[in-house]
């Protein structure tokens, strides 16, 4: 490698680098050259306190920027605030009178009581302000911070805009909104709507009482104890979801999606791996090129995939209906009308007795049904340029056709479910009981 290119590799990685940290908040675009070296040393740390008396507004707006904002509800009638300002100067002294100068600033009006900081007013910026706000339970906030992490408990509903920072909230009577990228979100014990919008982050929710909606990017979502609609819109998102009572729907891409003891679901999936275990209600899937596999359902079945595995087990549906390609389908102790489309795959069918009609209309695909039980019920099986393989007891009637194998058996039970299954180049196999 040349000189040349090696110093322009250099000035790159610099270049990168110091991006890097102005995007995500380690750099502010108005420091001058000499602040840089201010950063390799500790903080001067400073505080002040201010008590803001009745009567209060509603509503209590919060800005700042590069610092940490704490809000907590409590039985009182005032605001205490607390500012906390951290300064990274060579010397005490400079620091101080820097501190002097910082202050927050407040102002009221009918609608809302507004709290932020001075912070503007400097050119030299290289210090951070902490917030920390002890109000009335009853009052709503907003706020807009930037750059640091924002809490906030007990208060009456909360709007958070928190660009490039983490965001922490609990116990919320009404609603929650959330905005923020790049550090993780937590929202637990909210008794109304929630929604969050993220991205490049991991969002946990719990205990939501309301409507939940969430969108991320690049992250993970973590859903517990929510008992009414939820609405997912995620990319490269890894999805766990448990005990989620109300309707759900998701859509996401390239990252699995884990649902546990959830209510109905609608799942759009792109490259997504799905795994569902005790659904009470519908089940409508969608995705390529990963499997699907469901277990302990109550409620009927719908599964499209492109290139996906599908593996389903303790099934009790009013309907299943399947469709997939080049993967195997797999269906054990299920019952209900159930019909299959697949190519290029594997299907193994061990249904229970049967309380609807079985078909399956394959392409290449070798079919392998274990019989339900004792009963009989009609049999009518077709498989082109192959065989049929009939390893129960009682009569079948085979006939070669036009290149095609026919089979027929137990047509007589005419007041049970019909079995229908067709195949091209590969074999259909009936084996006799249901393997577990």
């Amino acid at each position: 490698m040349k000189a040349k290119e090696i110093v322009l590799l250099i000035f790159i990685i610099i270049a990168g680098i110091f991006f890097y940290h102005a995007k995500t908040g380690k750099l502010d675009w108005a420091w001058q050259l000499g602040d840089f070296g201010d950063w390799a040393r500790e903080p001067f740390v400073f505080e002040e306190s201010l008590a803001i008396e009745p009567p209060l507004p509603s509503l209590l707006k919060v800005v700042n920027s590069h610092g940490n904002v704490e809000i907590e509800g409590i039985e009182t009638e005032e605001i205490r605030l607390t500012m906390v300002k951290r300064v990274w100067r060579r010397r005490e002294a400079e620091a101080e009178e820097i501190a002097a100068r910082l202050h927050s600033v407040v102002a009221k009006d009918q609608a809302a009581l507004t709290i932020g900081t001075n912070r503007e007013e400097f050119k030299r910026r290289n210090f951070e302000t902490d917030l920390r706000i002890r109000l009335p339970r009853e009052m709503t906030i907003e706020v807009r911070n930037r750059h640091g992490l924002v809490k906030a408990f007990g208060v009456a509903s909360a709007e958070i805009l928190n660009p490039h920072g983490q965001v922490v909230v609990h116990s919320i009577p009404g609603s929650l909104k959330i905005e923020n990228s790049f550090e993780d979100v937590e929202a637990e014990d909210i008794q109304s709507d929630c929604e969050i919008r993220s991205k490049h982050a991991t969002i946990e929710a719990a205990r939501i009482a309301g409507e939940t909606r969430i969108e991320n990017s690049h992250g993970g979502i973590r859903l517990r104890r929510i008992g009414r609609k939820i609405a997912i819109d995620a990319t490269h998102t890894e999805i766990r979801g448990e005990d989620l009572s109300g309707p759900l729907k998701i859509k996401n891409s390239y990252e699995p999606i884990s649902l546990l003891r959830v209510g109905p679901a609608a799942v759009e999936g792109h490259h997504c791996r799905i795994e569902a275990v005790e659904i009470n209600g519908d089940v409508v899937i969608t995705t390529s090129y990963e499997p699907i596999e469901l277990r302990r359902v109550r409620g009927n079945v719908h599964l499209t995939g492109k290139s996906a595995a599908i593996k389903g087990h303790d099934i009790v549906a009013g309907e299943i209906v399947i469709t997939t390609s080049y993967e195997p389908v797999e269906l054990s102790d299920f019952s209900g009308k159930t019909i299959i489309l697949l190519s290029h795959g594997e299907l193994t069918l061990r249904p229970l007795a049967l309380m609807g009609p079985i078909e399956a209309q394959c392409e290449y695909s070798p079919i392998l049904l274990y019989w339900p039980g004792e009963e009989p019920y009609p049999l009518e099986a077709r498989a082109k340029s192959s065989d049929i393989l009939w390893r129960i007891g009682g009569d079948i009637s085979i006939e070669e056709k036009e290149g095609w194998t026919v089979g027929r058996a137990f047509l007589q039970a005419q007041d049970r479910p019909l079995i229908r299954l067709i195949t091209t180049y590969n074999d259909i196999r009936v084996e006799k009981g249901a393997w577990r």
